[in-house]
């Protein structure tokens, strides 16, 4: 499709003109780094007029790219995107900040057509962050430009940085042993919430948005979570939970404080606990024992490895967490390193007990 390049003549300034599915679209402006400026000259808005015209051939053309405020700039196409996620306030809020940090670096202007992988490297390498939060930057500007490519306006994916899995740490955990020492000097109407914890596993919010009507007969069904203040009638995977009742949880229900709430734990006999208070008093048990550990993975994380030591599979694991893959059950569980030390030692054991060594047809020599 042919354009030109035209000289306004009030203005003196060069503007590019063409024709775009049967409408006249006209061009006056460049962007430079965050800005848009009139084009230098005429030579100059050839120049831009043959880069239309590559994107016309190959059929991403969008007249709205080449105008300030583009819905396909990073600012207004993550905007939109955002109000596209179905997700609680606080993964919202980090999804903003993920994508403020691209905005901050790129510009607000920044067409999202144009990302490719040496810019992007740059980007990764200049982002003064720790690994995870570079991991999560460029994790969440990916998963933006996923979306774009099933709306249309991207042909295809840029090809991203290969990124260390900055969520693969060192697993921290307790015994149960070690559980119960901290469980026992917490003030004994809290010690409900955090028993039923360790026994499922169950993420804080979901804890803490257990209700009456989530005891049904012979289970506990996990339906509903917490985001700081806000109540979602939904768990973190959209998908609800039920989990057989324990004998052990049946005599933590029976010691759990009555109340009029619908609530099943209360940390006054009204409300349900806030995160904050459930973390104070885990802090101070804490303290007093001599253990340091963060609340999610002494209830969560925990539940996992303990499991792993008395023999259970990692499926089982992933089912009771609740998790849609065995690879995010793997990232947080590990067996303990006792475990592991039973297992090497055990290897061997009978060949040096009988003193002989097998053949190659697996019989034992003389």
């Amino acid at each position: 499709m042919k354009g030109s390049v035209l000289q306004d003549t009030k203005t003196g300034h060069f503007f590019i003109q063409l024709y775009w599915q049967k409408k006249k679209e006209r061009f006056y402006r460049f962007e430079s780094g965050d800005q848009w400026f009139p084009f230098e000259s005429r030579g100059h808005a050839r120049k831009i007029l043959s880069i239309m015209q590559g994107q016309i051939d190959n059929g991403d053309f969008r007249p709205e790219a080449w105008r300030p405020g583009s819905r396909l700039s990073l600012d207004q196409y993550s905007q939109q995107w955002l109000k596209t996620l179905n997700v609680c306030s606080n993964t919202a809020r980090f999804y903003r900040t993920c994508i403020k940090r691209s905005i901050n670096y790129f510009g607000k202007e920044k067409d999202i057509r144009s990302f490719y992988y040496s810019g992007l490297m740059i980007f990764y390498k200049e982002l003064g962050l720790a690994e995870k939060g570079k991991y999560h930057a460029l994790n969440t500007l990916k998963t933006m430009l996923k979306c774009a490519v099933r709306d249309g306006v991207l042909r295809k994916m840029p090809e991203f940085p290969r990124l260390t899995d900055a969520t693969t740490t060192d697993v921290e955990y307790l015994t149960f042993e070690e559980q119960q020492t901290v469980v026992r000097v917490i003030p004994e109407k809290h010690r409900p919430i955090f028993e039923l914890g360790m026994e499922y596993g169950v993420r804080i919010g979901e804890l803490r948005a257990i209700k009456k009507d989530c005891i049904e007969d012979e289970e506990l069904v996990i339906k509903r979570s917490f985001s700081q203040f806000e109540l979602r009638e939904t768990t973190k995977t959209k998908r609800i939970r039920r989990l057989p009742l324990t004998s052990r949880a049946r005599e933590i229900l029976q010691r759990t404080p009555a109340s009029f709430s619908e609530f099943v734990f209360t940390y006054d006999g009204q409300r349900p606990y806030y995160e904050r208070k459930l973390r104070s008093l885990w802090k101070a048990a804490c303290g007093e024992v001599g253990i340091k550990i963060h609340l999610k993975n002494a209830i969560r994380h925990s539940l996992g490895c303990q499991l792993l030591d008395e023999g259970q599979d990692l499926e089982m694991v992933r089912d009771i967490y609740g998790h849609t893959s065995t690879n995010m059950t793997r990232r947080y569980v590990k067996r303990t390193p006792r475990r592991v030390l039973e297992a090497l030692e055990r290897r061997g054991k009978v060949f040096e007990f009988t003193g002989h060594l097998p053949t190659k047809d697996g019989e034992v020599s003389d």
